[in-house]
């Protein structure tokens, strides 16, 4: 299996998509049963109505901008998405691809931190520049998992680059 070979890459692609999968749905089920279980997550509704009181937006809005964040978070699991199928294919590109959706999840985290800061929201503040530092930790194990595995198949006989270093003439 694919995945075996890239084991913390496989956890980081897994991590970031529930993360931001479960986040998305929260966005839309928040306080609600939706059969099987009882749905608690955060009242974003309640937040938002407050933040947008603070700014002098009209609250017709705040369901609107939490369908919005809702989807551009679909969009960033979605992106962790794209490297899985690489990854499980066992085809290259997995860690650009992986890079990529860290890239993209980093800058929905710079678009809610500054909306933090506007509304003077420190503790979210506080947890979304959390949430960046454990994404560049998340890029620096992709990127060293990739390295030692290059380093590792430059070893193996089963390779193309199996004359590694060059023989003396």
């Amino acid at each position: 299996m694919a995945a075996l070979r890239q084991p913390i890459t496989a956890v980081v692609i897994a991590f970031w998509f529930f993360f931001w999968l479960l986040n998305g749905l929260d966005k839309f089920f928040a306080r609600q049963d939706i059969g099987f279980v009882r749905w608690w997550g955060n009242h974003r509704v309640e937040k938002f109505s407050m933040y947008f009181e603070k700014l002098q937006i009209d609250a017709a809005y705040v369901q609107m901008t939490l369908i919005f964040a809702g989807l551009v978070e679909f969009i960033a699991a979605g992106f962790f998405v794209w490297a899985a199928v690489r990854l499980f294919q066992g085809r290259p590109g997995v860690a650009y691809r992986t890079d990529l959706a860290i890239t993209v999840s980093v800058i929905v985290f710079l678009g809610f931190t500054v909306f933090d800061v506007i509304v003077g929201d420190r503790a979210e503040l506080l947890e979304h520049s959390t949430y960046i530092g454990v994404l560049l930790i998340s890029f620096l194990a992709v990127a060293a998992e990739s390295f030692f595995q290059h380093l590792k198949d430059l070893d193996s006989p089963s390779t193309i680059n199996r004359h590694y270093p060059p023989k003396a003439q």
